[in-house]
């Protein structure tokens, strides 16, 4: 167990917790926060850079204090703190069910280092301007489920750290590289030096998403969920595909075309006819 119960927001480990998550200091934040012993546990398991493990006090029931132990095994400081401390840290104004937090490591992958995930089996993701943090997560949590290799966001999208993406992720944010691309057309332009088919999507195109060779190496690009891809991202495309619709609705939701897309890649991967 840890030495002391932390009573105060001004305690050291507090402060650099908060500075971390960008909530003191004015600083740009480092690290995010995963919620619940659930997630914390994901985190041990993937391998993922934990710094600080928070526990509301008391630690009482046996299955916390296993974990609390397996954090420290992991190298990760573990500190129990009070009701306060431990809300204002988790920053929503309310309380929730939630008895332990901890802070991780955002280690977005640098777009550089994107070849060494790239093969002809390789699938990613790129999202370009997606605005709903919580699209962001589902997004993650998709790509997650379908076995892709990279997750790579344009700068005005959503922030993948942010506590709404990471909720909406399940726990995928710890196991899937993010790449956020402060440029869009050279992440592309790297891609396809590489061998990697860049297809998008639009309403607009001509070609059905099961009538396209979706096969891998290659990366779907997804737009705006209002306004789409921009023009240049249609440019730079290899191929632009729809998921032909029946009923009246005008377009499906990001998260829900790139579960359709990405099954229909996994499926040409797999040797099914298209």
């Amino acid at each position: 167990m840890a030495a002391e119960t932390i009573t105060g927001v001004k305690h050291p480990t507090i402060v650099r917790v908060r500075q971390s998550l960008g909530q003191a200091g004015g600083g740009r934040a480092t690290a995010f926060l995963v919620e619940d012993a659930k997630m914390v546990s994901q985190a041990l398991a993937a391998g993922a850079p934990l710094e600080t493990v928070l526990y509301l006090d008391p630690v009482e029931q046996p299955e916390e204090q296993a974990l609390l132990e397996a954090v420290r095994r992991a190298g990760a400081e573990c500190q129990v703190v009070t009701r306060g401390v431990f809300f204002r840290v988790l920053d929503l104004g309310y309380e929730t069910a939630t008895r332990v937090l901890a802070t991780v490591r955002a280690e977005p992958l640098p777009a550089s280092r994107l070849g060494e995930l790239t093969n002809e089996e390789a699938c990613l993701l790129v999202g370009e301007g997606i605005q709903d943090p919580r699209n962001v997560g589902v997004l993650i949590r998709t790509a997650d489920a379908l076995g892709v290799r990279a997750a790579i966001f344009t700068a005005d999208s959503a922030d993948p750290y942010s506590r709404a993406s990471v909720r909406s992720t399940t726990g995928s944010i710890l196991r899937v590289p993010l790449v956020l691309a402060e440029s869009l057309l050279d992440v592309l332009d790297n891609l396809r030096h590489r061998g990697v088919r860049i297809i998008g999507t639009s309403a607009h195109a001509a070609t059905a998403c099961w009538d396209a060779d979706l096969s891998p190496p290659c990366a779907l690009l997804l737009g705006n969920e209002t306004t789409g891809l921009s023009p240049e991202a249609q440019a730079a495309c290899d191929l632009l595909v729809t998921i032909p619709m029946q009923g009246e609705a005008s377009s499906l939701n990001v998260t829900v075309a790139v579960g359709a897309l990405l099954y229909e890649v996994a499926r040409q991967a797999r040797g099914a006819t298209v």
